[in-house]
């Protein structure tokens, strides 16, 4: 019988995976949307469209990710935390059923109007899931450092799932849409199972625990405002910022490549299954998240460079040469930059790296920020690591325009 700090571990490990599926399910979803937004006069060539979705798609996510995630870290306190949780989860699972619809329903007759609505579900669903995401790391913060583990390690898992479950649906064979329908179906059940997790998690009597000593330390409903004012906020955010810098580069590098300019990346393979089909999906986008995975994991069992360390900012600074790597990898032939390493082995182990630091990097980051303030500020530090982890993660997504259009 597992204990119920386990159970709770497991569900955070569960709702972690949950902040990031919509992020994880449209980009890994590529072929899907190329399909929808081809060109149907059978030329074979890209229509403008299928060349704007990813970085526009990233954009789109990423801005509002961050608007909601900054505002959550300075307006949390005025809507009660289950209020927020709630609401945000079950509109994600209404975005993604109406996702799931359109799978079904012939756009060839209005591609733009298909791909305004579809831009429009993505920054309404990054919307939900950057409420949901600062208020799970708000909660998060209240409990030992190895339930915030669960979280991040659950984010990753997302885009494990996601590019596991991307890699089936097309290997079954069936057709763009049919295959798609499978796909985001999956999504709709394991945001369910998640919201069904929250509800289980938030009755035991061990996250009754936390959460109510965290509500006692901070005192009475009238002792604690003082907490709340602007002013101790900046001076919560000056004992993190280090580690709030930390993440945001480390974001800032991943969304700057991944996957606006990683998806340009072509495989030298002469097996068209392999190049066509599966080479973007299994090395892009499942390697990057079983890398990413693994690094998260490791990052909280060994914990090191310890907290307060300047190595963890020399790791994170020097993400940086992996942007040029990717860059010299083979991709458009008639880019003006030249191809130094051409081999799909290459990029794989540039991928690998890539991913490995990028969980690492980031999952100690988000540990550390919210311990090295006292405990009655932990969950106000964590929505801000959130936040700066949103601005990252929006620097990149902008920059990645720049990357992708020079490659």
């Amino acid at each position: 019988m597992l204990s119920k700090g386990r159970l709770v571990y497991f569900c955070f490990l569960l709702l972690g995976l949950g902040t990031l599926l919509p992020w994880n399910f449209f980009i890994t979803a590529q072929s899907y949307w190329d399909f929808k937004l081809e060109n149907k006069t059978g030329n074979g060539t890209r229509t403008h469209l299928q060349d704007l979705y990813t970085p526009l798609q990233v954009c789109l996510s990423q801005i509002p990710n961050f608007i909601f995630l900054f505002i959550n870290a300075l307006f949390s306190h005025k809507i009660p935390q289950r209020i927020r949780l709630l609401v945000s989860l079950t509109l994600m699972i209404l975005l993604f059923c109406i996702t799931t619809v359109f799978t079904q329903v012939d756009t060839n007759e209005w591609q733009v109007g298909f791909f305004t609505l579809t831009m429009i579900i993505i920054i309404l669903i990054n919307s939900a899931g950057a409420v949901f995401q600062g208020g799970l790391f708000g909660v998060a913060g209240m409990f030992p450092e190895k339930y915030m583990t669960a979280v991040v390690s659950g984010q990753a898992l997302g885009g494990v799932f996601a590019s596991g479950a991307r890699i089936v649906s097309l290997s079954v064979g069936a057709k763009d849409e049919n295959s798609a329908f499978i796909y985001f179906m999956i999504a709709v059940i394991v945001m369910i199972f998640t919201l069904i997790a929250y509800l289980f998690m938030s009755k035991t009597d061990f996250y009754k625990h936390y959460t109510n000593c965290h509500k006692a330390e901070k005192g009475s409903d009238d002792a604690p405002q003082t907490e709340r004012t602007f002013s101790n906020q900046v001076q919560i955010f000056k004992e993190i910022w280090p580690l709030g810098v930390s993440v945001w580069g480390v974001f800032a590098v991943t969304l700057g490549a991944f996957p606006a300019l990683c998806v340009k990346i072509i495989s030298t393979s002469e097996d068209e299954i392999w190049s066509k089909v599966y080479f973007q999906p299994v090395v892009t986008f499942l390697l990057f998240n079983i890398g990413d995975y693994i690094g998260r994991q490791v990052a909280g069992f060994v914990m090191w460079p310890r907290r307060g360390s300047w190595i963890l900012y020399v790791m994170v600074a020097l993400r940086v040469v992996f942007i040029p790597l990717f860059l010299l990898c083979n991709h458009n032939p008639n880019s003006s930059i030249p191809t130094l390493f051409a081999h799909d082995s290459w990029y794989i182990l540039f991928m690998l790296l890539f991913s490995l630091s990028n969980g690492y990097c980031s999952s100690l980051s988000m540990m550390y920020g919210p311990k090295i303030v006292t405990e009655d500020k932990a969950e106000v530090a964590s929505s801000m690591m959130a936040a700066m982890l949103g601005l990252g993660l929006l620097t990149g997504g902008l920059s990645s325009f720049a990357f992708a259009l020079i490659s």
